[in-house]
């Protein structure tokens, strides 16, 4: 396939790190895919006449996954009641406009982890311009646990497990479990609402069809639960003891570890109501609280991070205050719980690709791998906060921002 667009940039982060090219560098694209990658002048020389995009102050990176959302809510503080009961028509245009936030953000893939059936089947009307989109639908939960308005609500394993398989008839990309209690009205976020045989039994349907499962365990219990069942994942790391305060368990994170368990962070779910509340905008009532679980979330990621814990960047935006097109702030307290720079860029990139198997396609700027690209002014591998300053997303070879 000919080439038929240059992209020059000040440097190119690739996944892994920064290219070695000194000066500028371009990425030639050919449709939807990278063709190569190399010094400006080799390749202007080589494909003269061809289409460029120039950057001066740019970095050109792989576009940044976004492992948590929920699409069809709206992020601006509704509760999840009311969002959840609104009309599908209402549902899918929040869902349209969420993604049109994140891919203006650098996100071009995003993994919803939460949402009605019928969203399974929806497609927007410019897919081609918004993120590529990893749906999960209905959460596998106790009968009125958290999200079961949804509709996934189990009260044994063989529930467990029909809610999983209908899910997947249905198109679903994986499975989300809830083991504990949440946002969800009438729920603790301590109290464990998924027995180890539920959690399995959801489990066993994902992995059967080649599929990743992933648990929202805010529990200690939960947690342990889920790793013993073999999610694949675990949503939140708050590590709650039965009294509702946060309690790191060492032990449990090195049998976490050891099973291969990936941490979904969401270090910024409490962040935005905080910001929010600070300036006046909302009321400030649970002000204290969320501070503590924001100090407690990323105290808790930094512990992971010495332990060598995988991490999978994720906002979950869409629930309650957590709004879509911030996933920087996310990646900042990242950086805040003691990771580097460069070492978020690639969690953000080719790690959730690899965590997400999609490395084969995203994730890294390569030639033969989709042209999901994201731009940013400045270098984020040295500065995050760059992460804010989008100067251009590409989807599939196509400049979208």
């Amino acid at each position: 396939m000919p080439v038929d667009r240059l992209i020059k940039v000040a440097r190119v982060f690739d996944g892994e790190g920064l290219t070695g090219t000194t000066g500028d560098v371009v990425v030639a694209l050919a449709g939807t895919k990278i063709a190569a990658v190399g010094p400006a002048a080799e390749l202007q020389a080589r494909w003269r006449g061809i289409a460029l995009d120039h950057y001066p102050t740019g970095t050109l990176t792989p576009g940044l996954i976004d492992s948590h959302v929920h699409l069809t809510m709206p992020g601006d503080g509704t509760a999840y009641e009311p969002a959840v009961n609104r009309e599908a028509s209402t549902r899918f245009a929040v869902a349209a406009q969420n993604l049109r936030k994140h891919i203006a953000a650098g996100v071009t893939t995003v993994r919803d982890l939460g949402s009605h059936p019928d969203f399974l089947g929806w497609l927007p009307a410019d897919p081609s311009e918004l993120p590529r989109l990893l749906r999960y639908g209905m959460p596998v939960t106790g009968v009125r646990g958290h999200m079961h308005l949804f509709g996934g609500g189990a009260a044994d394993a063989a529930q467990a497990q029909k809610v999983a398989r209908r899910n997947i008839e249905l198109g679903a990309d994986g499975i989300k479990i809830a083991a504990t209690g949440g946002g969800t009205l009438n729920t603790v976020p301590h109290q464990e609402t998924l027995t180890g045989e539920q959690i399995g039994a959801a489990v066993s349907v994902a992995h059967e069809h080649g599929l990743l499962s992933t648990t929202h365990a805010l529990s200690n219990e939960a947690i342990r639960r889920a790793v013993l069942a073999g999610s694949d994942g675990i949503e939140h790391i708050a590590f709650l003891a039965p009294d509702g305060s946060s309690r790191f368990d060492e032990r449990l994170a090195e049998l976490a570890i050891a099973h291969g368990t990936t941490f979904g962070s969401t270090l910024g779910c409490n962040f935005h109501y905080i910001r929010d509340a600070e300036a006046g905008r909302i009321s400030a009532d649970d002000l204290d609280e969320q501070r503590q679980r924001t100090s407690y979330y990323v105290s808790n990621a930094g512990r992971l991070r010495t332990m060598g814990a995988r991490i999978a960047p994720a906002s979950d935006a869409g629930w309650k205050h957590t709004s879509f097109g911030d996933f920087a702030s996310e990646l900042h307290l990242l950086v805040l719980a003691g990771y580097q720079p460069a070492e978020v860029l690639r969690m953000a990139t080719s790690g959730n690709a690899e965590y997400l198997r999609l490395a084969h396609e995203i994730g890294f700027v390569r030639e033969g791998h989709i042209a999901d690209l994201a731009v940013f002014d400045g270098d984020p591998t040295h500065d995050i906060e760059a992460t804010r300053a989008v100067q251009a997303t590409y989807r599939a070879g196509r400049r979208v921002i």
